[in-house]
């Protein structure tokens, strides 16, 4: 009767235990975060999509830096990183300015650019090594480098 008693009191609190099930608002589902109890989690990446291999780049600065990013390190808009909406953090990218042929290695860091139509935003030094400072945006390509 004890054996009957304890296998249903297990079989209840596994069915019990909650699933919470949390996604990034992005086009593409960056990643799917099962949380069970409190101590498992799975994570899935998705791999980068071709049609965002190249696009509108922009840059921010003066505004955040000091300030924590998404991976929890300070920004500091002197050092080459910069925020994408899905790629792992970690993640390396060479970004090539499509006007004018200059590129740059970057660490992405943060999440971001939230503007419609934009596929990365550098930090302040990463875009003025490719010369977009003044104008504020460029096409610009991304060759992934390394991932976490």
């Amino acid at each position: 009767m004890r054996l009957i008693f304890l296998c249903g009191f297990v079989f209840l609190l596994s069915s019990c235990t909650a699933v919470k099930v949390v996604t990034f608002p992005v086009k593409v589902a960056y990643k799917t975060v099962e949380i069970t109890g409190k101590t498992t989690w799975k994570i899935v990446t998705a791999p980068l999509p071709d049609n965002e291999l190249e696009g509108i780049a922009s840059w921010y600065g003066p505004g955040f830096h000091g300030r924590r990013t998404a991976s929890g390190e300070i920004y500091n808009m002197y050092a080459y990183t910069a925020a994408h909406r899905t790629l792992p953090l970690g993640t390396y990218v060479r970004v090539i300015n499509l006007e004018n042929g200059k590129s740059v290695v970057v660490r992405i860091n943060d999440r971001g650019p939230f503007k419609k139509g934009r596929i990365i935003d550098l930090s302040y030094a990463a875009a003025k090594k490719i010369g977009m400072l003044e104008k504020g945006t460029a096409r610009v390509r991304l060759e992934i480098l390394s991932k976490p």
